[in-house]
């Protein structure tokens, strides 16, 4: 097998209840740099797909106990980000549509050539990968890499679905980049881009990996959610960020920053959201023009009454 483009290693199950094809699959795909395990029916595949982060299932049609097509179906339904090839020996039970149809991502017909299995899975993996960078296109904003506003609308409903049932707290900081035109005016927008970007990965320096989430709302203007913390701590934040930004000097910007927490007033999520959005925004405005920016302020809730 010769080595054509590079495509990046994939975790691949294998899955056929003949020993022989097994063996002879897992040293080429070995060989082609994948991390292989194998399973030598559908019922022992779904254990290890449970157990398991998988990129790829290789698996014949028919075997005993559950066969390939189940297998499909189910990995169809309940992990829609596994590719699959299906293998067969009989091309006259199922055409290719019918495997498609069911959920595999292509068909290769027994006898084949390892090269011919190479090509089938190169193919895949490119695809898996234009595939993942379309979808970080979609929701990441490209100057910051921060997510986007449409991340965001979708994350913030999420994010109070669970807080709202599991009882824990929720905060939304709305910040904004005060002079932030005077400064794009004096000094050019490849220069305010770059206040843009290093704003960003300041953002990521004061959050919680993998619990809060940062995003790029439009413009100068950001946003963060941050599940979990109470609403001193949320200031300390606030006040972190602020401080590690005016460290970088880009006179005569600042930050000014609102801050929100989700309040169940028991009229529906998307209404608690939308509260939760409108308090933040005022809390901003406040900050911004009212105290005169360079410093944040949270918008507390009382007996179902905002005290902005």
């Amino acid at each position: 097998m010769k080595d054509h483009d590079e495509i990046p290693p994939q975790r691949i199950l294998l899955v056929d209840d003949e020993e022989q094809m097994r063996e002879i699959l897992y040293e080429a795909l070995s060989l082609m740099g994948h991390e292989v395990e194998t399973a030598s029916d559908g019922q022992k595949a779904v254990e290890k797909v449970r157990s398991m982060e998988l990129d790829l299932v290789i698996t014949d049609i028919h075997m005993p106990r559950m066969d390939g097509i189940q297998l499909i179906n189910y990995l169809h339904e309940k992990h829609p980000h596994i590719d699959i090839v299906a293998i067969t020996g009989h091309s006259t039970d199922y055409t290719y549509t019918d495997v498609v149809q069911s959920g595999a991502s292509d068909f290769i017909i027994k006898p084949f050539t390892l090269n011919e299995m190479e090509a089938k899975v190169r193919r895949i993996v490119r695809e898996r990968v234009l595939r993942k960078k379309l979808e970080h296109l979609a929701v990441h904003d490209s100057l910051t890499g921060l997510y986007n506003r449409r991340y965001f609308e979708e994350a913030v409903r999420k994010e109070a679905v669970r807080a709202s049932r599991y009882h824990h707290s929720l905060l939304l900081f709305f910040i904004d980049i005060d002079q932030f035109k005077s400064f794009n005016d004096d000094k050019g927008h490849r220069a305010g881009d770059g206040v843009l970007s290093q704003f960003a990965a300041v953002l990521q320096q004061c959050i919680r990996k993998d619990v809060d989430i940062a995003c790029r709302y439009g413009g100068d203007e950001f946003v963060l959610l941050v599940p979990h913390m109470e609403s001193h701590q949320a200031m300390i934040v606030a006040d972190r960020i602020r401080e590690r930004y005016n460290s970088m000097e880009f006179s005569p910007t600042h930050l000014s920053i609102g801050i929100a927490e989700l309040h169940i007033a028991g009229d529906g999520v998307e209404k608690d959201v939308e509260e939760m959005i409108c308090r933040a925004d005022k809390a901003l405005y406040h900050a911004k023009h009212n105290l005169g920016g360079d410093c944040a302020f949270i918008c507390e809730v009382h007996l179902r009454r905002a005290s902005l």
